[in-house]
């Protein structure tokens, strides 16, 4: 049995893990789902001609989501690849994952590679794949805009520079520049700083970028709660957000539950637990997987 790195628990922890993983199961029998805990679960990578399975080696990943324009880097590390598999995972390529549990399973990533390390570790051959989702960095350079142009006008002048399709572009508000203003540097720094200004986040998913109100999103028709796979409670959190002449406080919860593909940037959830009921959207989060531990952590408002 090859060595699989784990991460330590408490006690508490694993007793809220076990009590979830019980009751998500037999919530979800009347779907013909029979999900067992982590011990059910499973996923699959794909890299063009290559499918990597659980069911066949030890997979781990990290796959973290935001409603931002920066790009978020997946870690995949599998146990004893063959040479010839890990020399078709190519720099640049196109690469997937769906996980989930048994027949209710989800693309939670997609991108593309952009590192491949492989080490030995005793008998164990352990390869990381490094993976950035559909962004890469670019620049502008002394991109200028005429005086009274309008914050919305320069961000969707931004988001095309991108090349990436357009799927939803809705301001919240708007902003007249008396001065004429001048967009140089990072172009992602750039759109996050105009869209602040139009009250939106701005992101990519699934390969099209989203514009709009942060508390705008695709209802997935979902309650979160224990039955369903929720671990502990929310915990919940504050935070400030400024642009130009615009201020706001967002309020919300971070939670904790068993692997749930059905989590990404603005989702819109079903929250019920003690000290919070109602509808929410998903802010960010990050899917994590391993033999012993298959959680999802989101934040949501």
């Amino acid at each position: 049995m090859s060595r699989v790195i784990t991460q330590k628990s408490s006690g508490t922890t694993q007793s809220m893990l076990v009590k979830a993983t019980k009751d998500w199961s037999e919530d979800l029998k009347k779907f013909s789902i029979e999900p067992k805990g982590v011990f059910g679960s499973t996923a699959t990578v794909k890299c063009g001609n290559v499918m990597i399975k659980s069911d066949n080696l030890d997979i781990e990943f990290t796959v973290p989501f935001d409603d931002d324009m920066e790009a978020n880097e997946a870690e995949i590390i599998v146990y004893n690849l063959s040479t010839a598999t890990i020399n078709n995972l190519k720099i640049k390529s196109g690469i997937s994952i769906e996980a989930g549990y048994k027949n209710d399973t989800g693309v939670i990533f997609k991108g593309f590679i952009n590192k491949v390390t492989t080490r030995h570790e005793g008998a164990d051959k352990i390869t990381t794949i490094k993976c950035l989702d559909d962004v890469t960095k670019r620049t502008v350079e002394n991109l200028s805009f005429a005086q009274n142009t309008k914050a919305s006008y320069i961000l969707k002048t931004l988001i095309d520079k991108t090349g990436i399709p357009t799927a939803v572009f809705k301001m919240r508000r708007d902003y007249t520049y008396k001065n004429e203003q001048t967009v140089d540097g990072d172009l992602m720094e750039n759109i996050k700083k105009y869209a602040q200004v139009c009250g939106v986040s701005v992101y990519v998913n699934k390969g099209k970028i989203y514009a709009r109100h942060i508390k705008d999103g695709d209802n997935i028709n979902f309650t979160v709660q224990a039955s369903t796979g929720m671990i502990g409670s929310p915990e919940p959190y504050e935070e400030e957000m400024t642009a130009e002449d615009f201020k706001e406080t967002i309020n919300g919860y971070n939670i904790t539950m068993l692997l749930q593909h059905r989590m990404t940037t603005a989702a819109i959830i079903n929250l019920s637990s003690e000290i919070a009921k109602g509808k929410f959207r998903v802010r960010s989060g990050t899917h994590t997987f391993s033999s012993s531990e298959c959680t999802t952590t989101i934040s949501v408002f």
